[in-house]
């Protein structure tokens, strides 16, 4: 017997997240650089950014040619400015914003593919809002999913940017992730 599956979300009907999208413009042009074996990933946030965000461009690949004007990475590191700590300041434009999407490893490679990237200004984040993605967790388990680290950062470079919607929807498919995942052996049942 298939699955159904619905159109909106493209999930299983059982897991449909459609009642809790609320879409909305993305603030700035961003393009979420996506490496595939992270596409096949059931757990990636990036469905949930596409059904949450219109314009929002995803390119699933290990390289891509650099977008003309002044883009931004979305990485950490030592050069990188903090936007929690000041930012880049409203007379710095930012014509678009690019997101590394994979594990750290990665993201690295996609860094080493891409050396335009190394030459990107990198915008980073040192006080978000709390991890709410339980279902995976990064290196040490505080590591932020793809799309709560871009909420916090389209919240803190437009004031108009309401990141609620996107991390109400990720609590939603958290919450649906939970009930349809089968329990280990060993676990107890809350019912």
């Amino acid at each position: 017997m298939s699955r159904s599956y619905c159109r909106g979300c493209r999930l299983p009907q059982n897991a449909c997240l459609c009642a809790a999208v609320h879409r909305q413009p993305c603030p700035l042009p961003v393009v979420v650089l996506q490496h595939p074996s992270e596409a096949r990933h059931a757990k990636s946030t990036v469905p949930l950014l596409q059904l949450g965000l219109s314009g929002l461009r995803v390119e699933v690949a290990e390289t891509m040619a650099p977008p003309a004007g002044n883009w931004w990475l979305l990485y950490p590191g030592g050069n990188a400015i903090d936007l929690d700590d000041g930012g880049p300041g409203p007379e710095v434009p930012i014509d678009g914003l690019i997101v590394l999407d994979g594990t750290w490893r990665k993201s690295r490679r996609l860094l080493y593919l891409n050396p335009w990237l190394q030459h990107l200004p990198r915008l980073s984040f040192s006080r978000a809002p709390a991890g709410r993605y339980a279902i995976r967790k990064g290196p040490g388990g505080q590591a932020l999913s793809t799309l709560e680290s871009l909420a916090h950062v389209l919240h803190r470079l437009s004031c108009h940017f309401d990141p609620r919607p996107l991390y109400r929807l990720l609590d939603v498919r958290v919450a649906l992730f939970q009930v349809h995942q089968p329990r280990r052996e060993g676990e107890e049942s809350l019912d």
